[in-house]
Protein backbone atom coordinates (compact mmCIF):
# COMPACT_ATOMS: atom_id res chain seq x y z
CA UNK A 1 0.00 0.00 0.00
CA UNK A 2 1.32 3.45 -0.89
CA UNK A 3 2.48 5.81 1.85
CA UNK A 4 0.09 8.64 2.75
CA UNK A 5 2.05 11.90 2.47
CA UNK A 6 1.39 13.29 5.94
CA UNK A 7 3.77 13.70 8.87
CA UNK A 8 1.09 14.05 11.52
CA UNK A 9 -0.17 10.73 12.94
CA UNK A 10 -3.79 10.03 11.93
CA UNK A 11 -6.33 7.74 13.57
CA UNK A 12 -9.34 6.97 11.35
CA UNK A 13 -12.08 5.12 13.22
CA UNK A 14 -14.11 3.87 10.24
CA UNK A 15 -17.86 3.21 10.18
CA UNK A 16 -20.22 1.31 12.49
CA UNK A 17 -20.74 -1.76 10.29
CA UNK A 18 -17.88 -4.05 9.23
CA UNK A 19 -15.62 -1.77 11.22
CA UNK A 20 -11.87 -1.61 10.80
CA UNK A 21 -9.64 1.26 11.88
CA UNK A 22 -6.55 2.80 10.31
CA UNK A 23 -3.55 4.39 12.03
CA UNK A 24 -1.13 6.42 9.92
CA UNK A 25 2.36 6.89 11.37
CA UNK A 26 5.17 8.54 9.40
CA UNK A 27 3.02 8.23 6.30
CA UNK A 28 2.53 4.46 6.67
CA UNK A 29 -1.06 3.29 6.94
CA UNK A 30 -1.75 0.37 9.26
CA UNK A 31 -5.26 -1.05 8.76
CA UNK A 32 -6.59 -3.18 11.60
CA UNK A 33 -8.20 -6.57 11.40
CA UNK A 34 -11.95 -6.77 10.72
CA UNK A 35 -13.65 -5.72 13.96
CA UNK A 36 -17.32 -6.01 13.03
CA UNK A 37 -20.62 -4.33 13.87
CA UNK A 38 -20.19 -1.81 16.68
CA UNK A 39 -23.77 -2.43 17.75
CA UNK A 40 -22.44 -5.70 19.18
CA UNK A 41 -20.83 -5.28 22.61
CA UNK A 42 -17.94 -7.66 21.95
CA UNK A 43 -17.13 -5.83 18.71
CA UNK A 44 -17.34 -2.45 20.44
CA UNK A 45 -14.93 -3.64 23.12
CA UNK A 46 -12.55 -4.95 20.44
CA UNK A 47 -12.83 -1.58 18.65
CA UNK A 48 -11.80 0.32 21.78
CA UNK A 49 -9.00 -2.10 22.59
CA UNK A 50 -7.64 -2.04 19.03
CA UNK A 51 -7.44 1.76 19.09
CA UNK A 52 -5.50 1.73 22.33
CA UNK A 53 -3.25 -1.13 21.22
CA UNK A 54 -2.29 0.58 17.95
CA UNK A 55 -1.64 3.94 19.63
CA UNK A 56 0.52 2.25 22.26
CA UNK A 57 2.34 -0.03 19.82
CA UNK A 58 3.44 2.86 17.62
CA UNK A 59 4.04 5.17 20.59
CA UNK A 60 1.77 7.92 19.29
CA UNK A 61 1.26 10.89 21.58
CA UNK A 62 -2.39 11.92 21.95
CA UNK A 63 -1.61 15.62 21.55
CA UNK A 64 -0.07 14.92 18.12
CA UNK A 65 -2.96 12.83 16.81
CA UNK A 66 -5.54 13.82 14.21
CA UNK A 67 -8.72 11.75 14.70
CA UNK A 68 -10.99 11.14 11.70
CA UNK A 69 -14.60 9.97 11.95
CA UNK A 70 -17.64 9.45 9.76
CA UNK A 71 -19.93 12.45 9.25
CA UNK A 72 -22.89 10.56 10.76
CA UNK A 73 -23.60 12.34 14.08
CA UNK A 74 -25.15 9.26 15.70
CA UNK A 75 -22.56 6.62 14.81
CA UNK A 76 -21.04 4.80 17.78
CA UNK A 77 -17.63 5.31 16.18
CA UNK A 78 -18.31 9.06 15.95
CA UNK A 79 -19.23 9.26 19.64
CA UNK A 80 -16.11 7.32 20.59
CA UNK A 81 -13.87 9.51 18.43
CA UNK A 82 -15.27 12.65 20.01
CA UNK A 83 -14.98 11.09 23.46
CA UNK A 84 -11.25 10.44 23.17
CA UNK A 85 -10.57 13.98 24.31
CA UNK A 86 -8.25 14.67 21.39
CA UNK A 87 -8.34 18.28 20.20
CA UNK A 88 -7.85 17.72 16.47
CA UNK A 89 -10.76 15.88 14.86
CA UNK A 90 -12.29 15.93 11.40
CA UNK A 91 -15.41 14.38 9.84
CA UNK A 92 -15.30 12.72 6.41
CA UNK A 93 -18.44 11.90 4.44
CA UNK A 94 -19.01 8.15 4.10
CA UNK A 95 -19.23 7.78 0.31
CA UNK A 96 -16.29 10.03 -0.42
CA UNK A 97 -14.26 7.80 1.90
CA UNK A 98 -15.25 4.76 -0.18
CA UNK A 99 -13.86 6.34 -3.36
CA UNK A 100 -10.74 7.57 -1.57
CA UNK A 101 -10.03 4.07 -0.22
CA UNK A 102 -9.57 2.66 -3.73
CA UNK A 103 -7.29 5.56 -4.69
CA UNK A 104 -5.26 5.38 -1.46
CA UNK A 105 -4.36 1.76 -2.24
CA UNK A 106 -2.73 2.95 -5.45
CA UNK A 107 -1.17 6.11 -4.07
CA UNK A 108 -3.19 8.14 -6.57
CA UNK A 109 -3.55 11.41 -4.71
CA UNK A 110 -3.85 13.96 -7.54
CA UNK A 111 -5.55 11.81 -10.21
CA UNK A 112 -9.02 13.20 -10.99
CA UNK A 113 -11.61 10.46 -11.39
CA UNK A 114 -15.29 9.77 -11.75
CA UNK A 115 -16.27 7.74 -8.71
CA UNK A 116 -19.40 5.66 -8.14
CA UNK A 117 -20.05 4.93 -4.47
CA UNK A 118 -22.93 2.45 -4.19
CA UNK A 119 -23.90 0.85 -0.89
CA UNK A 120 -26.77 0.40 1.54
CA UNK A 121 -26.51 3.47 3.73
CA UNK A 122 -24.39 6.45 4.61
CA UNK A 123 -25.02 9.92 5.99
CA UNK A 124 -25.20 12.46 3.17
CA UNK A 125 -24.27 16.14 3.09
CA UNK A 126 -27.98 17.01 3.22
CA UNK A 127 -28.76 14.65 6.11
CA UNK A 128 -30.45 12.14 3.78
CA UNK A 129 -29.52 8.46 3.53
CA UNK A 130 -27.18 8.29 0.56
CA UNK A 131 -25.98 5.16 -1.21
CA UNK A 132 -26.15 5.68 -4.98
CA UNK A 133 -23.70 8.53 -5.57
CA UNK A 134 -21.43 9.68 -8.40
CA UNK A 135 -18.54 12.03 -7.66
CA UNK A 136 -15.86 13.89 -9.58
CA UNK A 137 -12.55 14.88 -8.05
CA UNK A 138 -9.39 13.58 -6.41
CA UNK A 139 -8.10 12.76 -2.95
CA UNK A 140 -6.03 15.94 -2.90
CA UNK A 141 -8.81 18.31 -4.00
CA UNK A 142 -11.84 16.44 -2.61
CA UNK A 143 -14.89 15.03 -4.37
CA UNK A 144 -17.93 16.86 -5.71
CA UNK A 145 -21.22 14.98 -5.93
CA UNK A 146 -22.44 15.36 -9.52
CA UNK A 147 -25.15 12.68 -9.90
CA UNK A 148 -27.12 10.15 -7.89
CA UNK A 149 -29.93 7.63 -7.84
CA UNK A 150 -33.42 9.15 -7.95
CA UNK A 151 -34.55 10.03 -4.43
CA UNK A 152 -36.98 7.61 -2.75
CA UNK A 153 -38.65 7.51 0.66
CA UNK A 154 -37.41 5.08 3.27
CA UNK A 155 -39.94 4.10 5.93
CA UNK A 156 -38.24 3.66 9.28
CA UNK A 157 -34.85 4.87 8.02
CA UNK A 158 -31.95 2.47 8.42
CA UNK A 159 -34.25 -0.07 10.11
CA UNK A 160 -35.75 -0.77 6.67
CA UNK A 161 -32.54 -2.61 5.78
CA UNK A 162 -33.86 -5.56 7.82
CA UNK A 163 -37.02 -5.94 5.74
CA UNK A 164 -36.82 -5.78 1.92
CA UNK A 165 -40.57 -5.14 1.58
CA UNK A 166 -40.29 -2.21 3.98
CA UNK A 167 -37.44 -0.79 1.92
CA UNK A 168 -39.45 -1.41 -1.26
CA UNK A 169 -42.45 0.64 -0.12
CA UNK A 170 -40.85 4.04 -0.75
CA UNK A 171 -39.56 3.06 -4.18
CA UNK A 172 -42.84 1.47 -5.24
CA UNK A 173 -44.87 4.45 -3.99
CA UNK A 174 -43.53 6.30 -7.06
CA UNK A 175 -44.74 3.63 -9.52
CA UNK A 176 -48.07 4.33 -11.21
CA UNK A 177 -50.60 1.57 -11.81
CA UNK A 178 -49.22 -0.87 -9.25
CA UNK A 179 -50.98 -4.24 -9.03
CA UNK A 180 -52.15 -5.58 -5.66
CA UNK A 181 -48.81 -6.70 -4.21
CA UNK A 182 -50.54 -8.55 -1.38
CA UNK A 183 -51.80 -11.11 -3.90
CA UNK A 184 -49.92 -13.70 -6.02
CA UNK A 185 -47.38 -13.74 -7.51
CA UNK A 186 -45.97 -11.14 -5.06
CA UNK A 187 -47.63 -12.14 -1.75
CA UNK A 188 -46.21 -9.22 0.23
CA UNK A 189 -46.72 -9.43 4.00
CA UNK A 190 -48.67 -6.88 6.07
CA UNK A 191 -45.44 -5.04 6.87
CA UNK A 192 -45.46 -3.62 3.33
CA UNK A 193 -48.85 -1.92 3.83
CA UNK A 194 -47.73 -0.57 7.19
CA UNK A 195 -44.57 0.86 5.64
CA UNK A 196 -46.53 2.29 2.70
CA UNK A 197 -48.81 4.10 5.13
CA UNK A 198 -45.79 5.71 6.79
CA UNK A 199 -44.55 6.82 3.38
CA UNK A 200 -47.92 8.29 2.40
CA UNK A 201 -48.23 10.18 5.69
CA UNK A 202 -44.53 11.10 5.71
CA UNK A 203 -44.17 9.75 9.25
CA UNK A 204 -40.82 8.28 10.41
CA UNK A 205 -39.77 8.45 6.77
CA UNK A 206 -36.42 9.62 5.37
CA UNK A 207 -35.11 10.49 1.91
CA UNK A 208 -32.71 8.01 0.35
CA UNK A 209 -30.64 7.46 -2.77
CA UNK A 210 -29.51 4.01 -1.62
CA UNK A 211 -28.63 1.52 -4.36
CA UNK A 212 -28.59 -1.21 -1.72
CA UNK A 213 -32.24 -0.55 -0.90
CA UNK A 214 -33.08 -0.57 -4.62
CA UNK A 215 -31.67 -4.10 -4.82
CA UNK A 216 -33.80 -4.99 -1.78
CA UNK A 217 -36.89 -3.66 -3.56
CA UNK A 218 -36.18 -5.81 -6.61
CA UNK A 219 -35.51 -8.88 -4.47
CA UNK A 220 -38.82 -8.42 -2.65
CA UNK A 221 -40.70 -8.30 -5.97
CA UNK A 222 -39.08 -11.61 -6.92
CA UNK A 223 -40.03 -13.38 -3.71
CA UNK A 224 -37.62 -12.37 -0.94
CA UNK A 225 -40.35 -11.04 1.37
CA UNK A 226 -38.99 -12.24 4.71
CA UNK A 227 -36.70 -10.51 7.19
CA UNK A 228 -33.00 -10.80 6.37
CA UNK A 229 -30.67 -12.63 8.76
CA UNK A 230 -27.45 -10.85 7.70
CA UNK A 231 -26.59 -7.61 5.93
CA UNK A 232 -26.93 -7.70 2.15
CA UNK A 233 -28.71 -11.07 2.13
CA UNK A 234 -31.50 -10.06 -0.26
CA UNK A 235 -29.07 -8.54 -2.78
CA UNK A 236 -26.85 -11.63 -2.61
CA UNK A 237 -29.92 -13.83 -3.20
CA UNK A 238 -30.79 -11.71 -6.24
CA UNK A 239 -27.25 -11.99 -7.64
CA UNK A 240 -27.17 -15.78 -7.24
CA UNK A 241 -30.60 -16.04 -8.88
CA UNK A 242 -29.36 -13.96 -11.83
CA UNK A 243 -26.34 -16.22 -12.25
CA UNK A 244 -28.62 -19.16 -13.09
CA UNK A 245 -30.19 -17.38 -16.07
CA UNK A 246 -28.98 -17.02 -19.67
CA UNK A 247 -27.99 -13.61 -20.98
CA UNK A 248 -31.11 -11.53 -21.56
CA UNK A 249 -31.99 -8.01 -22.65
CA UNK A 250 -31.40 -5.37 -19.98
CA UNK A 251 -34.28 -3.53 -18.37
CA UNK A 252 -34.29 0.28 -18.83
CA UNK A 253 -32.53 2.36 -16.16
CA UNK A 254 -32.31 5.80 -17.77
CA UNK A 255 -29.85 8.52 -16.82
CA UNK A 256 -30.66 12.18 -17.30
CA UNK A 257 -30.59 15.43 -15.36
CA UNK A 258 -27.85 14.07 -13.07
CA UNK A 259 -30.22 11.30 -11.93
CA UNK A 260 -30.58 7.56 -12.47
CA UNK A 261 -34.32 6.84 -12.64
CA UNK A 262 -35.28 3.54 -11.00
CA UNK A 263 -38.95 3.69 -11.99
CA UNK A 264 -38.70 2.07 -15.46
CA UNK A 265 -36.42 -0.57 -13.96
CA UNK A 266 -38.93 -1.61 -11.30
CA UNK A 267 -41.88 -1.30 -13.69
CA UNK A 268 -40.19 -3.85 -15.97
CA UNK A 269 -39.66 -6.23 -13.04
CA UNK A 270 -43.35 -5.99 -12.07
CA UNK A 271 -44.56 -6.39 -15.68
CA UNK A 272 -42.54 -9.55 -16.27
CA UNK A 273 -43.44 -11.02 -12.90
CA UNK A 274 -47.13 -10.66 -13.80
CA UNK A 275 -46.37 -12.39 -17.12
CA UNK A 276 -44.90 -15.35 -15.17
CA UNK A 277 -41.44 -14.89 -16.65
CA UNK A 278 -38.74 -16.89 -14.89
CA UNK A 279 -37.60 -15.01 -11.78
CA UNK A 280 -34.00 -15.89 -12.67
CA UNK A 281 -34.38 -14.15 -16.03
CA UNK A 282 -36.00 -11.15 -14.35
CA UNK A 283 -33.12 -10.96 -11.86
CA UNK A 284 -30.62 -11.12 -14.74
CA UNK A 285 -32.42 -8.39 -16.71
CA UNK A 286 -32.54 -6.22 -13.57
CA UNK A 287 -28.81 -6.61 -12.90
CA UNK A 288 -27.97 -5.89 -16.53
CA UNK A 289 -30.22 -2.85 -16.41
CA UNK A 290 -28.36 -1.49 -13.37
CA UNK A 291 -25.03 -2.11 -15.11
CA UNK A 292 -26.05 -0.46 -18.38
CA UNK A 293 -27.72 2.51 -16.72
CA UNK A 294 -24.75 3.11 -14.46
CA UNK A 295 -22.43 2.72 -17.44
CA UNK A 296 -24.36 5.42 -19.33
CA UNK A 297 -24.13 7.75 -16.34
CA UNK A 298 -20.41 7.20 -15.73
CA UNK A 299 -19.39 7.55 -19.37
CA UNK A 300 -21.52 10.70 -19.66
CA UNK A 301 -19.84 12.24 -16.60
CA UNK A 302 -16.41 11.21 -17.91
CA UNK A 303 -17.12 13.03 -21.17
CA UNK A 304 -18.53 16.12 -19.42
CA UNK A 305 -15.40 16.45 -17.29
CA UNK A 306 -12.81 15.13 -19.78
CA UNK A 307 -11.80 12.26 -17.48
CA UNK A 308 -10.85 8.67 -18.27
CA UNK A 309 -10.68 6.87 -14.91
CA UNK A 310 -13.73 5.40 -13.19
CA UNK A 311 -13.53 4.25 -9.55
CA UNK A 312 -16.13 1.82 -8.18
CA UNK A 313 -16.42 1.32 -4.42
CA UNK A 314 -19.05 0.55 -1.78
CA UNK A 315 -20.68 -2.70 -0.72
CA UNK A 316 -22.87 -3.02 -3.83
CA UNK A 317 -19.69 -3.63 -5.85
CA UNK A 318 -19.07 -6.87 -3.99
CA UNK A 319 -21.59 -8.12 -6.54
CA UNK A 320 -19.17 -9.78 -8.98
CA UNK A 321 -21.81 -10.26 -11.66
CA UNK A 322 -22.58 -6.54 -11.61
CA UNK A 323 -18.86 -5.75 -11.96
CA UNK A 324 -18.56 -8.17 -14.90
CA UNK A 325 -21.55 -6.57 -16.61
CA UNK A 326 -20.18 -3.08 -16.00
CA UNK A 327 -16.77 -3.94 -17.44
CA UNK A 328 -18.49 -5.38 -20.51
CA UNK A 329 -20.75 -2.36 -20.91
CA UNK A 330 -18.08 0.35 -20.60
CA UNK A 331 -16.68 0.16 -24.11
CA UNK A 332 -15.13 3.57 -24.94
CA UNK A 333 -11.40 3.23 -25.57
CA UNK A 334 -9.14 4.75 -22.96
CA UNK A 335 -11.53 4.55 -20.00
CA UNK A 336 -10.05 2.62 -17.08
CA UNK A 337 -11.99 1.04 -14.19
CA UNK A 338 -10.37 0.89 -10.76
CA UNK A 339 -11.77 -1.09 -7.83
CA UNK A 340 -10.55 -1.96 -4.33
CA UNK A 341 -7.81 -4.59 -4.28
CA UNK A 342 -6.26 -4.31 -0.79
CA UNK A 343 -9.10 -3.25 1.50
CA UNK A 344 -12.69 -4.38 0.89
CA UNK A 345 -15.09 -2.17 -1.09
CA UNK A 346 -17.58 -2.36 1.78
CA UNK A 347 -17.32 -0.43 5.05
CA UNK A 348 -14.22 -2.40 6.01
CA UNK A 349 -12.28 -0.06 3.71
CA UNK A 350 -13.83 3.20 4.95
CA UNK A 351 -11.11 4.03 7.50
CA UNK A 352 -8.33 4.00 4.89
CA UNK A 353 -10.32 6.44 2.75
CA UNK A 354 -11.02 8.61 5.78
CA UNK A 355 -7.31 8.79 6.60
CA UNK A 356 -6.34 9.69 3.04
CA UNK A 357 -8.90 12.49 2.72
CA UNK A 358 -8.03 13.86 6.15
CA UNK A 359 -4.34 14.02 5.27
CA UNK A 360 -5.09 16.35 2.36
CA UNK A 361 -7.95 18.23 3.99
CA UNK A 362 -5.43 19.82 6.35
CA UNK A 363 -3.71 21.49 3.41
CA UNK A 364 -6.85 22.69 1.58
Amino acid sequence: MAAIPNRQPILAVGADLKNAITLVVDGQAFVSQHIGDLGDYASLRAFRETIQDLISMYEVQHEELLVVRDAHPEYVSTAHALGLGIRQTIAVQHHRAHIASALAERGEWQTRVVGASFDGTGYGDDGAIWGGEIFVGSVSEGFERVAHLRVAALAGGDAAAQYPVQAASGFLAQIEGLPDLMRPPFDFPERYLQALELVRKNVRTFSTTSAGRLFDAAASLLGFTREITFEGQAAMWLEQLARTAPLVEAYPFPYGGAELDFRPLLQAVIRDRLRARSIAEIARAFQLGVAHGLCDALVSVCRDHSLNVIVLSGGVFQNELLLEDLRSAITPDGIEIWTNQVVPPNDGGISLGQAALAAFAKSR
